[in-house]
């Protein structure tokens, strides 16, 4: 009988029938170069876990497999704005805090004419299509209050987590019962605001288009009775404001988006939570408890140490990396629906991390796809998420086989001394980077999913070839 043995999820594979013409040539890799070998498989079979290695070709595929030791790290500033949620309410987390939100858009004309001499005002409505709420069971109490702004919103402008806008008079309210099966809520606007905008329709501008210049942002709070918190997708079709006249038997609208400068300021209290007094960027444990955490809303994430990678490198300093699994498996939450993935950073010892916010320079502290460092691409390696085992699953092979030649290729410039730090190269810019730890980000910072990962639930397992 044939052996087999099971690579998990695998990318890419890399065939040891090569490894006669590249022996001499992967100890001489410029740090930073990164080899592909193409993948050509003896094996005839393949199930649901991955690919089928026939262990009786010449193909000595061997297995070490790593625990990395996780932690938390609070990372207050965060962007939110780019994004298309409104987000507002509060909701206490039993493990991270209660989340306060206030929310603000402005609005910019997309349909309708300005009205005519013969219409008069009837009413203002703005409508929002819900895209995910919490608690997420069963129903609770909405409560939100609507504030017109001092001033009106700009655009280009990054907006952290931590600005606040200035608010001058509310505008309206809506105080309803709301559960995760409602698909969008509609409520009035005061009539003296819907008229003031009516009057500036009919009398400022002298296009429809500069009317908006006119307009003052608006922003979502929490009202006092509130008990839930809600994210609206501002990009919806039926995510809008409209201005309602009637005359002459008629009725007519104006109709605007309220995509427009979005963003949302947080307040976070942690005080009666596992978390009260975390400082920004550094890390922290849950006594007594061992799990971690990625809150995007919360500003929490997981962070976990690969240093202990090191002396796998230093111990084998003639081997090729088939692929990498990292593996981390999460619980089963039931407060909040589980994040479905995230991206993987990398920090540097004294704690620099750039996070999503990084657009120009994608290469600099991500981690992509296998492809991506192959030809110049953007695209961050994606993480699988089955929620039958509540695991997620990346294959970081090429980031991980540039670590292992940058660390070959120190020892060999420095008379077989090992690097203090593991470090990175950007294939592109030529830029080093020391490497501490990896973090997880969710690229979108408004989303109201969690992930909880067990307690030495994060392990990557390298399959390796010799080839001295």
């Amino acid at each position: 009988m044939r052996k087999t043995k099971t690579l998990k999820n695998p990318t890419t594979i890399y065939t040891m029938n090569l490894l006669d013409s590249i022996k001499k040539i992967i100890r001489f890799f410029k740090p930073g170069s990164i080899l592909l070998i193409p993948v050509f498989l003896g094996c005839d079979a393949a199930n649901d876990l991955g690919t089928q290695f026939d262990l009786e070709t010449n193909i000595d595929v061997k297995v070490v497999e790593f625990d990395f030791p996780s932690t938390n790290v609070f990372i207050d500033s965060l962007r939110t704005d780019g994004e298309d949620r409104l987000v507002v309410g509060t909701f206490n987390d039993p493990l991270t805090g209660r989340i306060t939100t206030e929310t603000y858009f402005g609005y910019a004309f997309q349909d309708g004419f300005l009205p005519a001499d013969t219409l008069e005002f009837d009413s203002a409505q703005i409508t929002l299509a819900t895209a995910d709420i919490l608690p997420v069971s069963g129903s609770a109490v909405f409560d939100m209050d609507i504030y017109e702004l001092e001033d009106t919103l700009l655009t280009g402008i990054i907006y952290l987590a931590t600005k606040q806008e200035r608010k001058s008079r509310k505008v309206g309210n809506l105080t309803t019962t709301i559960s995760s099966d409602d698909e969008e809520i509609a409520f009035k606007l005061d009539d003296s605001y819907g008229r003031e905008i009516f009057d500036i329709l009919q009398n400022k501008p002298d296009t429809i288009g500069t009317a908006s210049l006119f307009f003052k942002g608006l922003a979502l709070t929490s009202g006092i009775t509130n008990e839930s918190l809600v994210s609206f997708d501002a990009r919806a079709d039926t995510s809008k404001l409209r201005i309602y006249m009637s005359g002459d038997g008629t009725t007519e609208f104006v109709e605007f988006s309220i995509r427009t400068s979005l963003h949302t300021y947080i307040e976070r209290d942690r005080s009666t939570s596992l978390f009260n007094g975390i400082v920004e960027k550094e890390d922290f444990d849950l006594v007594g408890d061992g799990r971690t955490v990625l809150d995007p809303l919360a500003g929490i994430t997981t962070s976990f140490n690969i240093e202990s990678i090191k002396t796998f490198f230093d111990e084998n300093p003639n081997v090729l990396i088939n692929t990498t699994v990292l593996d981390l498996v999460a619980e089963d939450l039931t407060a909040r629906d589980t994040l479905q993935g995230f991206h993987l950073y990398f920090r540097t010892p004294d704690g620099g991390f750039f996070g999503p916010g990084l657009v120009l320079r994608p290469f600099s502290n991500i981690v992509m796809t296998d492809q991506a460092y192959l030809n110049g691409s953007s695209t961050p390696a994606p993480v699988a998420y089955n929620p039958d085992t509540d695991q997620y699953i990346v294959t970081p092979t090429l980031f991980f086989q540039a670590l292992y030649n940058n660390f070959q290729n120190w020892k060999d410039e420095n008379e077989g001394v090992a690097p203090d730090n593991l470090f990175y190269i950007d294939p592109f810019q030529g830029d080093t980077t020391e490497i501490a730890d990896m973090i997880l980000v969710h690229p979108d910072q408004m989303i109201l999913e969690q992930a909880v990962f067990q307690n030495s639930g994060i392990k990557l397992r390298i399959f390796f070839t010799e080839v001295n």
